[in-house]
């Protein structure tokens, strides 16, 4: 049985390194999480061969680990798709459903639908690079989404700044202010614009794949947030909208906006 455990520890280690060149997840992940996912295979394999008589009990644990395996290749996805906007054209940089749309004039503040309350656009950006007046649109990702993230517009990383913070739900409002985020300001001759990933209460990682003068192209993976999370996009006030509340978005191939 410790040959088999040190093979769960292989087995694990090997998938966390898949992980590591695939997302560029930190590597100080695979001590952290490593041993309880090995135990846990360990486990698993141990009900199902070592002691027959508790195959039943093994089968309640196939099941949750199967459905927690579909939805961790569903979330851990990198979607392999074509970029088909024209050069005016802003993709999405996230899936997920538009939460708010909010035009922000000079002498306004953000307000946020979910509470009425009020928060500077400095606060949540946490950068003086992006002006008002600006539209900024909420795209709340579920862990049902892919959780990649995009560039979107062709551009110059200008920005790439991570803010550790708290953990309030997504739903709390001081989650718009006080959440871990980590904030890309993209530039080009024509426009700036901000992409701010936010944290949630469970989320503890949100990993950057571009630095500080970087040229990424529209439609480039910038950035990943760990499960349920939210994007904020800061648009200068010229783009046209072309999405609405409620609406299911895709990154790269939703159009949110143009210029």
């Amino acid at each position: 049985m410790l040959v088999i455990y040190f093979y769960s520890i292989l087995c694990s280690t090997l998938l966390y390194l898949l992980l590591h060149h695939k997302t560029h997840m930190n590597k100080k992940f695979i001590f952290i999480d490593n041993p309880i996912v090995a135990s846990l295979s360990f486990l698993l394999i141990y009900l199902l061969f070592g002691a027959v008589w508790y195959s039943y009990i093994a089968v309640l644990f196939i099941i949750p680990v199967f459905s927690f395996i579909i939805i961790q290749i569903r979330f851990w996805r990198t979607p392999n798709r074509n970029l088909e906007a024209l050069s005016d054209e802003i993709v999405s940089p996230a899936d997920g459903n538009i939460i708010y749309i909010n035009k922000i004039g000079v002498n306004d503040n953000f307000v946020s639908i979910k509470k009425g309350k009020i928060s500077d656009l400095k606060e949540i950006t946490r950068t003086d690079l992006l002006n008002k007046p600006c539209w900024q649109i909420g795209i709340n990702m579920t862990p049902f989404d892919a959780h990649k993230n995009c560039s979107p517009i062709d551009g110059q990383i200008v920005l790439s700044k991570h803010v550790t913070g708290v953990f309030h739900s997504l739903k709390d409002f001081l989650s718009m202010t006080e959440n871990e985020r980590h904030t890309f300001v993209i530039k080009n001759e024509k426009l700036v614009i901000g992409v701010v990933l936010i944290a949630s209460k469970r989320v503890r990682r949100i990993d950057s794949y571009v630095k500080n003068g970087q040229f990424v192209n529209k439609g480039e993976w910038i950035g990943m947030i760990r499960f349920g999370s939210q994007v904020d996009v800061v648009l200068p006030e010229n783009c046209n909208v072309k999405v609405e509340v409620g609406q299911q978005v895709y990154a790269i191939k939703t159009i949110i906006a143009d210029y």
